[in-house]
C-alpha cells in the first residue's frame, strides 16, 4: 500500500509537472506586455525611424508600447525610467546615454525584475541588461571605409590626403567608428591630415573648414554621422573643394546628395534604424513569452553608394512612409 502510495504520488507530481510546464508557453503567450521605449529625439529620421520600427513590431506582437524621449538628457532619462516602474511596464528599451551614468537608472529597473534591453550603445556593465541590439560600430565603419579604399586605389593611385570628423570622445561610439574606418585604409598610403570631432550640421561644416585650411588639396573626408556628413558636404561644395565625402547613418538629405550629381558625396553606411526598433521589440517580446533568444541581436551594416541609385530610391520610399 505504501509503495503503491508512493508510486501514485510520483506520478501525480510528475503529470502536474508536466501539464505545469506545458502550460507556462501558453500563460506566457496570452499574457498582454507592456513596453516602456526612450528614444532621443524625435527631431531627426534616423530617431523616427527607430520609433516606426518599434511600434510594427508592438502592432505585429499583439503588446502595448510606450515611447519617451530622453531628449538627450541624463536627469529625463532617469525620470523617464522611474515612469515606466510606476506605471509597471513588463520591459524597459533603452539607448543608454551614457555606458557608466546610465546604469543607475537601468538597474533600478532590473532590480525591480524588469527586463532591460539596449539599442544604439551600450553599457559598461552588462549584467544589467538581457539583450543587446545593434549594428557593430566598428564594422559599421569599416564597411564605408572599404569604399573609401577601392576609391584610392582605383582613382587616387593608392595614395590620398584623408581628413576625418569623429564623434566627441564621450561618446561610447566614437572609439570603434574611427577604429573601424582606420582597419580598412591599412595598407594604403593614407596622411591623415586633420581631425576634427563632432556629431552636428554646424560641427561638421566646421570640422571640413578646418580640415580644408590645415590642406586645401584634401582628397577625401570621412564624417561620422549624418548630422557632420551633411553639414560637411555643405561646407566642402561652398569651399569648391573637389574632396569626396564618405559617412556613416543615411538621411533623406544625404539620399539625395548621392543622387545629385553635382554632390560629392560617394557613400553613406547605415545602421538600418528600421530594423534595430522592430528587433528590440520583438527580441524582448519572444524572450519574455519563453523564446530563448541571443544575447546579442547583431544588425548588418548596410551600404549606399552613388553607383546604386536604385538601393538610395528605395530607401527615400522608407523614408516616404515615416509619419509626418
Amino acid at each position: 500500500m505504501s509503495t503503491l502510495s508512493n508510486i501514485t504520488r510520483s506520478a501525480i507530481f510528475a503529470l502536474a509537472t508536466l501539464t505545469a510546464a506545458a502550460a507556462v508557453p501558453l500563460v506566457h503567450a496570452q499574457d498582454k506586455l507592456t513596453i516602456g521605449a526612450i528614444i532621443y529625439a524625435r527631431d531627426s529620421q534616423f530617431w523616427q525611424q527607430i520609433e516606426k520600427g518599434m511600434r510594427d513590431a508592438a502592432k505585429a506582437n499583439n503588446v502595448e508600447l510606450l515611447v519617451g524621449m530622453n531628449r538627450r538628457q541624463l536627469p529625463v532619462e532617469g525620470q523617464l525610467i522611474d515612469d515606466y516602474m510606476t506605471r509597471g511596464v513588463n520591459v524597459l528599451i533603452m539607448p543608454p546615454l551614457d555606458k557608466q551614468a546610465s546604469a543607475a537608472g537601468a538597474k533600478r529597473a532590473k532590480d525591480k525584475g524588469i527586463m532591460v534591453v539596449e539599442y544604439d550603445t551600450s553599457l559598461e556593465d552588462k549584467s544589467i541588461t538581457a539583450h543587446t541590439i545593434g549594428v557593430d560600430s566598428f564594422e559599421l565603419a569599416a564597411s564605408v571605409g572599404r569604399e573609401m579604399r577601392r576609391y584610392i586605389d582605383s582613382q587616387l593611385g593608392g595614395s590620398a590626403a584623408v581628413g576625418l570628423i569623429t564623434l566627441p570622445p564621450i561618446n561610447a561610439n566614437s572609439k570603434p567608428r574611427r577604429d573601424g574606418v582606420m582597419s580598412a585604409l591599412q595598407g594604403a598610403k593614407v596622411e591623415i591630415v586633420a581631425e576634427a570631432a563632432g556629431n552636428t550640421p554646424e560641427q561638421g561644416a566646421n570640422g571640413v573648414e578646418t580640415i580644408l585650411q590645415r590642406n586645401p588639396n584634401t582628397q577625401i573626408i570621412w564624417a561620422s554621422n549624418a548630422g557632420t556628413i551633411a553639414g560637411g558636404a555643405v561646407a566642402a561644395q561652398r569651399a569648391k573643394s573637389t574632396a569626396k565625402i564618405y559617412g556613416i547613418d543615411m538621411s533623406q538629405q544625404l539620399a539625395e546628395m548621392l543622387l545629385d550629381p553635382n554632390s560629392n558625396l560617394m557613400a553613406v553606411s547605415d545602421q538600418q534604424p528600421y530594423r534595430v526598433g522592430y528587433l528590440a521589440v520583438e527580441t524582448a517580446v519572444k524572450a519574455k513569452r519563453g523564446q530563448a533568444q541571443p544575447r546579442n541581436v547583431s544588425v548588418p551594416a548596410k551600404l549606399y553608394t552613388r553607383a546604386d541609385a536604385q538601393t538610395v530610391r528605395e530607401y527615400l520610399d522608407l523614408i516616404k512612409s515615416l509619419p509626418q
